[in-house]
């Protein structure tokens, strides 16, 4: 027969290791939601790139596909994507905006539309150059500037020179594509992301032990049943 005290006392150890395997369960059910959210939200961006990977895929095969029939044809392409890296066009095109172009009849270009072209100009190396059409001439050619430069285009643009009319404007679009081509954008984009997930793992381990080791300590203090 146990007496009084010593019944009382294990009912106070029984009560104190319940009391800490509810606390247990609890951490381990928050534990378990948190694993839940974050799995959430690591599908919802793993969804998002991939979604954004593929849409750019399709994108990339059809300007090569275009691109590709083009020069079977000798025909230009249908659209292409170009990057901004002179602030002549600012504020309305800012340095690093991606400019999205569709080829457009050129009898049907007017005053006021941005064109994307080949300079014969030497000094821009042969690179396209996106300026804003301020004059329709006589000749058939086009006089183009830059919304922020003082003084229209030197040359004339013809037909040929002329690659097509910007559609869209995608604001910095270009940084990101300088970056990731980068090898720091490389180690944002794949370590950075890893190494968060692995340390958030070790954190919800060295957790779970330390709440193991109170646990233990408190049935030693408390005595066993």
């Amino acid at each position: 027969m146990l007496n009084k005290s010593k019944f009382i006392e294990y009912k106070l150890t029984f009560l104190v290791k319940l009391h800490y395997i509810k606390v247990y369960c609890m951490e381990e059910d928050k534990v378990i939601k948190r694993k839940k959210i974050f799995n959430t939200i690591v599908k919802v961006i793993a969804y998002s790139i991939t979604t954004l990977l593929i849409f750019s895929l399709i994108i990339l095969a059809t300007f090569i596909a275009s691109a590709k029939i083009a020069e079977k044809s000798d025909r230009k392409p249908l659209f292409g994507l170009y990057t901004i890296i002179s602030p002549s066009m600012e504020p309305t095109i800012k340095v690093y905006d991606v400019v999205f172009v569709i080829k457009k009849d050129f009898n049907k270009l007017k005053e006021g539309d941005i064109i994307t072209f080949y300079s014969n100009n030497p000094i821009y190396g042969g690179r396209p150059i996106t300026h804003r059409i301020v004059k329709v001439n006589n000749n058939g050619s086009l006089t183009v500037k830059g919304d922020s430069n003082e003084r229209e285009d030197s040359e004339y643009i013809y037909s040929e020179n002329v690659i097509g009319k910007v559609a869209i404007i995608i604001p910095e679009f270009g940084k990101l594509q300088f970056f990731m081509a980068s090898k720091k954008g490389w180690v944002v984009a794949i370590l950075i992301p890893a190494l968060w997930i692995i340390g958030y793992d070790i954190y919800k381990l060295i957790k779970l032990i330390v709440f193991k080791i109170r646990l233990k300590k408190a049935s030693n203090k408390h005595g066993n049943i």
